[in-house]
């Protein structure tokens, strides 16, 4: 037992050197790559940007949420009572003014225009009568003027010559009073006959009919026909606050002069700018806003 014990300190030894030597290479290894690594490591100098300060002046910019409208809503009602017969546009199509856009039936008062025109005839028939009533009136007024002046007639019989001549040329002027009465009924009837006819007041945009062919119209039905929009230049209504209005309406660059920017609901900016054009009289109390417009071109 003591010479194995011996030969295993005879060996151990040289086995603790071999170890020895592996441990002292593995913290030479590991002394090095630290100090490879702490090179690595140290940081370098930060890149710092210098910028001068100046002092100017920047815009300043208020947002608001607009709704658009037209610059003029036209609403399309009828004037007469008729069935309507025709439309004579497309929902959503631009149109002129004058255009026809709706046609009532026409038959009956293209009757009333006949008959209006029967009466002036009538009228003006009655007024050629009367008329040579009066010269006749007059005639035999002239010739017993003379005689009575030489009492070759009585004075009835001046008397009246007098007054059928007097009644013959106020006769005259009521014929008269009749035809110009009839002038007036005639052009109340080609009026109506006109407003079978619906036309655009204005350039637009024409909106989509509220009622349907064969429908009876009238001027006191409660909904309209349609509607045409004037969209150029666009018109645009935004609710500002009582505090913002305060705020702003001494300064001088808060009036009519001032441009405005349009960003459209998908995040564009409108390329044309707008202008404001008019305010409400008042802050509405329940909101505690002021509604002002304002337009752009929409060419």
């Amino acid at each position: 037992m003591r010479t194995m014990e011996n030969r295993l300190h005879v060996l151990h030894p040289a086995r603790c050197a071999a170890k020895m030597i592996v441990v002292a290479v593995s913290l030479a290894l590991m002394t090095g790559g630290c100090r490879k690594e702490e090179k690595a490591m140290i940081p370098h100098s930060p890149v710092v940007e210098v910028v001068s300060v100046a002092e100017k002046d920047v815009p300043v910019y208020l947002e608001w949420v607009g709704a658009l409208d037209g610059s003029v809503n036209a609403v399309i009602r009828p004037q007469v009572t008729g069935y309507l017969t025709r439309q004579n546009y497309r929902e959503g199509d631009m149109v002129s003014k004058g255009q026809t856009l709706f046609e009532i039936d026409p038959r009956t008062f293209q009757a009333a225009v006949a008959q209006a025109q029967a009466s002036l005839d009538q009228a003006k028939g009655a007024l050629a009568l009367q008329k040579a009533n009066a010269t006749t009136a007059s005639a035999d007024l002239a010739r017993v003027k003379p005689l009575a002046e030489k009492n070759a007639v009585s004075k009835k019989d001046l008397d009246d010559a007098v007054g059928r001549d007097l009644g013959a040329t106020a006769s005259v002027e009521a014929a008269r009073a009749g035809v110009a009465a009839a002038v007036a009924n005639l052009d109340k009837a080609k009026l109506d006959l006109s407003f079978t006819q619906i036309t655009s007041p204005v350039d637009g945009i024409a909106g989509i009919a509220k009622t349907q062919l064969g429908n009876l119209v009238s001027p006191s039905m409660q909904e309209e026909l349609t509607s045409v929009s004037t969209v150029d230049p666009i018109k645009v209504f935004v609710n500002i606050s009582e505090r913002e209005y305060l705020l702003h309406r001494e300064s001088k660059d808060f009036n009519e002069n001032m441009l405005l920017q349009l960003i459209l609901s998908d995040g564009s900016v409108y390329p044309d700018e707008g202008k404001l054009v008019l305010s409400d009289r008042q802050i509405d109390p329940t909101t505690g806003t002021l509604k002002v417009g304002a337009l752009f071109p929409n060419k």
